[in-house]
């Protein structure tokens, strides 16, 4: 998911702060443990739920559009095949478990993406219009005013994701034109402490809030309308996410900066392990977790289980296994030979 598309030489591109893989280690296994928790309804879940999702997925997209930034050139017919070909392969993989555990007929619609999927979906807009989100920092505004205002449109649904493109897409434009000399002014002490106070703060209100904010405020997926809310409390909602968003990303930049053999390893193979963990949390999904034990042994076991999981996941020899479900290229040279 983080590896690059779009545009710079190659003197720049060495430039490029490794320790950005560190942290993208660390937040591909806070996003398969945010997916691990979504079953699960009692206050110690809901509460680290709305945590991680305050800031998970807006700071994997700063990642992504970061490590775009450092690609050699812009092409669109690779990116479009390279993440369209997991994209097909996956829905049917999604469509095949969930009939095999509901026992309803097999199906499945490209057009609304299953799950996770919207991400390759989102993924390939924002690589394919990468030229334009960094034209100028007035997009990153404008993007966020757009995402707002697009949650008015009732009845838009979930085609394509549409909404979710352009909500998140701030912060592909954010990552796309992040400056490298701005980690020095960030990695500051005084900046860290406030980025713990800043995590610690979303946190309590976290626990604070739980009760009666619900957790589809943070998808971005929806209209205002098909959540239950009018208008004019959905934009703020809308508009508190995107800034909680932004400042607990700045937050995470901040306390970045080491770099870790094994936390590297898994941020450079993220994509293996954002396709593959969905597979194995399906039949949550859809039934719960049905086991019995109490909430907060439950919430460590998926803890350990996101961390493990990513290691796994991302070894080189899982990335050669599931090469042939994931990388078209797999194919093309094995026709060429």
């Amino acid at each position: 998911m983080t590896s690059p598309t779009p545009a710079t030489s190659p003197a720049t591109r060495r430039k490029r702060d490794t320790s950005i893989d560190s942290l993208a280690g660390v937040l591909i296994m806070v996003v398969v443990f945010g997916h691990a928790i979504e079953p699960l309804s009692g206050q110690f879940a809901e509460t680290a739920a709305q945590w991680v999702f305050m800031f998970h997925m807006p700071a994997f997209v700063f990642v992504s559009g970061y490590v775009t930034r450092y690609s050699s050139k812009w092409a669109p017919g690779r990116t479009v095949l390279k993440l369209a070909f997991p994209y097909v392969i996956f829905t049917l993989l999604h469509g095949w478990i969930a009939s095999a555990l509901t026992g309803d007929p097999f199906s499945v619609d490209f057009l609304t993406p299953s799950w996770t999927l919207w991400y390759l979906v989102a993924l390939a807009a924002w690589r394919l219009s990468a030229p334009l989100l960094r034209s100028t920092w007035w997009v990153v505004p404008a993007l966020a005013v757009a995402g707002i205002l697009l949650g008015t449109v009732a009845g838009l649904g979930r085609e394509l994701s549409l909404e979710r493109i352009v909500c998140f897409a701030p912060f592909f434009a954010a990552g796309l034109m992040w400056n490298d000399k701005w980690w020095v002014k960030i990695r500051t002490w005084p900046m860290r402490v406030a980025a713990v106070a800043a995590l610690a703060a979303a946190l309590v209100w976290s626990w604070m809030s739980e009760q009666t904010v619900i957790r589809s405020i943070f998808f971005m997926s929806e209209s205002y309308e098909d959540i239950g809310q009018y208008n004019g409390e959905g934009m703020l909602q809308r508009t508190g996410v995107l800034i909680a968003g932004a400042l607990l990303t700045l937050a995470l930049l901040s306390l970045s900066g080491g770099s870790n053999r094994m936390l590297a390893s898994v941020g450079a193979a993220t994509l293996p392990v954002y396709l593959l963990h969905p597979l194995v949390l399906y039949p949550a999904h859809l039934d719960d977790y049905s086991i019995g034990w109490p909430e907060s042994i439950m919430i460590v076991a998926l803890v350990v289980f996101s961390v493990v999981f990513s290691y796994v996941a991302s070894r080189p020899f899982v990335v050669r296994l599931t090469r042939p479900i994931m990388d078209y290229t797999f194919w093309r040279d094995l026709v060429r030979r």
